[in-house]
């Protein structure tokens, strides 16, 4: 079988780690990245990358503004500069992004970032609809004006994400803006009132669309689509009753989260103020205790527990020095057995990866043990799996030589590395005179196209074209239905930025 690569890149081999008897290799991909944050794969070949913005109001041009790249870290383009209406101060920017579930048909890309234009602050969620690799028809998703809050630039990032059982609806954090933090009486993270040290939920459409199923809420401060089924949903206005958009609270510094695929279960990597940061299991409606609470104990405390009524502990805590917790991942793969139903954290400070074994199936709720797993440079941000069943570990925030590391099994093959979607088999008979089979197999779903060619480069007939789910496909090609002369053709089979071929002979 011939594999054609239309696009070529050199990758440095960086080390090799051993865990069970399991060698690993991590690689440089995606290399050159200015202050990057955050990103996400596509689902057909691409991955999706945000740079927050090199630290001025608004960034300078080019510097808050995301990034396309294929899976195998080849740049492709610009698809959107944010830099004239951001504002990337300390731990402001351009943020978190995320792919609708449904990409591969709508194209929806969604960005997490702070707006500043004016004099007017604002954190907004936008969606992006993806164009030959530039973002275009940017709607507001939600829209928050916090201008009046006077925030010193901390603890006011978030990152987003879809819940494998709730396709339609965004989770989103907000940090507690760093405001009163030894204070819980006037702390914003325990008040029901104030969207900030939450995680979010609210509905995917734009505000001006608006959905049937949500109460269109534009009043006050805050813009959204918003679910009614939110534990704290009430009376449509956060400033006078309940906020409808908080799904948890009592959160310090919430910096990324994830889901489980298999239970469901979501996950957040929350950042401490002075001895404890921690990983909690999130549940709805459930308060984290944050800023009565830091850790299992009181806030400030390394001896004295918790007492705050209903307050969730949490399931795995660091105490000092502070990791500053970042990237979070349920890892759900057989490529890497060792940690299938394990979660994978990462630190800033340190550049390290931890492994949790996690307890109480299927739900994976309770805490068994915690080891290191990699020791990478410092600043990691965001912790992703690859469609191959790899890690791809971010290097960013506030460096400008920000890169991705991909750490993969050392015995995965080159060719699951470079194409991790699909794999075409050859025609079976070949050389055939009357018809012949043709299969192909789909990891997931993705659009392909395959395409039947004369030795001179001419089209002969488009076999498929289109979406394509997951599993094996079987394509009979019948030589008197595609008046196929005897000789010799190429059939292709391409993605959206990997092909194969094989050589099809048809005879007397």
């Amino acid at each position: 079988m011939k594999i054609t690569r239309f696009v070529l890149t050199t990758i440095l081999l960086l080390t090799t780690a051993t865990i069970n008897a399991q060698v690993y290799t991590t690689t440089n991909i995606c290399t050159g990245l200015q202050y990057p944050v955050a990103f996400d794969f596509s689902g057909e070949g691409r991955i999706f990358i945000t740079q927050k913005g090199n630290g001025s109001t608004p960034a300078t041009t080019g510097s808050a503004r995301i990034k396309v790249f294929t899976v195998a870290g080849v740049f492709i383009s610009n698809f959107y500069d944010l830099s004239d209406s951001v504002n990337s101060d300390f731990e402001r920017g351009l943020l978190g992004i995320t792919c609708d579930p449904d990409f591969v048909n709508n194209h929806f890309v969604y960005v997490y970032y702070n707006h500043f234009l004016n004099g007017s602050e604002r954190i907004r969620i936008a969606r992006f609809t993806e164009v030959n690799n530039v973002g275009t028809n940017p709607q507001i998703i939600f829209d928050f004006d916090i201008t009046s809050f006077n925030i010193p630039g901390n603890h006011v990032g978030g990152n987003l994400h879809f819940r494998p059982s709730e396709p339609a609806l965004i989770y989103f954090t907000i940090g507690d803006i760093a405001y009163q933090q030894t204070n819980p009486t006037l702390n914003y993270a325990n008040k029901l009132n104030r969207t900030f040290g939450k995680v979010l939920r609210i509905g995917k459409d734009p505000i001006s669309i608006g959905n049937p199923n949500y109460n269109v809420h534009a009043v006050g401060t805050i813009g959204a689509n918003i679910p009614t089924d939110n534990p704290y949903y009430d009376d449509g206005n956060p400033l006078t009753g309940n906020s409808d958009i908080i799904w948890s609270y009592g959160l310090r510094n919430p910096f990324d989260f994830c889901f489980s695929p298999v239970s469901d279960t979501m996950y957040v990597a929350e950042n401490g103020l002075n001895a404890w940061d921690e990983v909690d299991v999130i549940h709805k409606g459930a308060n984290y205790g944050w800023a009565n609470c830091e850790g299992r104990f009181m806030n400030g405390s390394t001896t004295v527990p918790c007492n705050l009524q209903n307050d969730v502990l949490p399931l795995e805590v660091w105490g000092s020095p502070l990791p500053s917790l970042t990237g979070i991942l349920y890892y759900s793969s057989q490529v890497m057995p060792e940690f299938d139903n394990h979660l994978l954290v990462a630190d800033n400070d340190y550049g390290r990866i931890y492994d949790l074994t996690l307890g109480n199936a299927p739900a994976y709720d309770t805490m068994l043990t915690r080891v290191p797993w990699q020791d990478l440079a410092g600043g990691l941000t965001t912790l992703k799996q690859g469609a191959e069943g790899c890690v791809y570990a971010m290097k960013g925030g506030y460096t400008t030589a920000g890169l991705i590391y991909r750490i993969c099994p050392q015995n995965l093959g080159n060719l699951e590395l470079d194409n991790p979607y699909f794999t075409l088999q050859q025609n079976v008979p070949n050389p055939f005179n009357i018809s012949t089979t043709l299969s192909y197999n789909m990891k997931q779903n993705s659009a392909v196209k395959i395409v039947l060619y004369d030795l001179f480069g001419k089209e002969v007939a488009i076999l498929v074209d289109g979406n394509q789910e997951a599993g094996k496909h079987i394509l009979e090609i019948n030589a008197s239905a595609l008046n196929l002369a005897v000789g010799n053709y190429i059939c292709i089979m391409q993605g959206y930025t990997f092909s194969q071929s094989v050589k099809i002979s048809v005879i007397k």
